[in-house]
């Protein structure tokens, strides 16, 4: 759900208008959900092959060196996540609501998808954190992944291959095992299993790094993407959900750069930019409202709404700013710059 711009990087307004369908996406399944099929679902891949898409290109292609890489991730998330999560805790302490310090821990540090409160009895809004407790475990595999390709001549490209594998084997060996709201609401999908989109996005990248990215007639990109969220239908087992669904996601976003101009034009609709600009923050400041409506506490019309609301006062009063001011400190430290290959 991230989007590492700088000096040095050529910024793509295609790649924002993804993130945009995304959070879209994942609104729509949260606020008017579609009988059949979960769109909140299809927002998060579509977030998960994006990120691996970015990430691989800043710890492979790029080669950043990894304090700079850590940094931007730190700059890019902690405020706003850590602000989020404290304006919760205090908004149900101020008014008289459980807290469960548990969960605000788990969710503070990113481990949510593996320690979670009681199967579909969360007390906090903190719950959505398990897909950004996915990302930022990838992104240290990832970032080892690199280190080891740097200094040690691993093959980068077989790697993420095989750990997408594994990640996928994972998905059926659950899938066999468990069922019902253990496998939909455990830690099973919500783990490994989920940081497959973000590996298998890295493989595809490193795949055509090598080689030359096609270019499909118009009508190709369209119908990958219509096919991955289709993959997402109910009846389809969660394993082929996965693999196939999340897989043809991921060779969409990796397609993007030579796709027909038509294409990143549709995806660079200015709305669709802005959304996906401010998708991280209404990522964080949906869940509340998303739950309120869920509950039938406030319509989901007037829920969306205020998700908005606060997900871009979130963005220009808090995200961007302590961003930007953190990323210029630490330049002024003599970090270096991102290093092209």
């Amino acid at each position: 759900m991230n989007h590492e711009t700088s000096l040095t990087f050529n910024h793509l307004d295609y790649l924002d208008g993804w993130r945009g369908l995304a959070i879209v996406f994942l609104l729509i399944g949260h606020f008017f959900p579609v009988p059949g099929i979960n769109l909140g679902t299809v927002g998060v891949n579509l977030f998960f092959v994006l990120s691996g898409y970015l990430m691989g290109q800043l710890l492979f292609i790029k080669e950043t060196a990894l304090p700079v890489f850590y940094r931007r991730r730190i700059s890019r998330i902690v405020p706003a996540h850590v602000f989020f999560i404290l304006a919760m805790t205090l908004f149900y302490v101020f008014t008289g609501k459980p807290v469960d310090g548990y969960e605000t821990l788990a969710a503070l540090f990113f481990v949510n998808n593996y320690f979670q409160g009681e199967l579909g009895k969360s007390v906090m809004p903190l719950g959505h954190i398990w897909s950004l407790s996915v990302e930022e475990h990838s992104y240290l595999l990832l970032s080892l992944v690199a280190l080891a390709a740097r200094q040690g001549g691993l093959n980068a490209r077989r790697t993420v291959a095989v750990l997408a594998l594994c990640f996928s084997a994972m998905g059926f060996w659950y899938w066999r095992h468990y069922a019902g709201p253990e496998l939909v609401f455990g830690k099973w999908i919500r783990s490994e299993v989920s940081a497959y989109g973000i590996f298998v996005s890295t493989f595809l990248l490193l795949f055509f790094a090598k080689r030359k990215i096609p270019r499909l007639p118009v009508l190709v990109y369209p119908m990958l993407l219509c096919t991955g969220i289709m993959m997402h239908w109910w009846s389809i087992p969660a394993p082929f959900r996965t693999t196939l669904g999340v897989g043809l996601l991921a060779l969409a976003v990796n397609l993007l750069p030579n796709a027909p101009p038509y294409i990143q034009q549709v995806l660079a609709f200015k709305p669709l930019r802005f959304m996906g600009l401010w998708s991280f923050s209404i990522y964080l400041w949906q869940q509340p409202f998303y739950l309120a409506a869920y509950k039938g506490i406030i319509p989901g019309y007037v829920a969306i709404s205020l998700a908005m609301v606060c997900g871009t006062l979130s963005f220009y009063l808090l995200e961007r700013p302590l961003r930007t001011y953190l990323n210029r400190v630490w330049l002024k430290t003599g970090q270096p710059r991102l290093k092209p290959v």
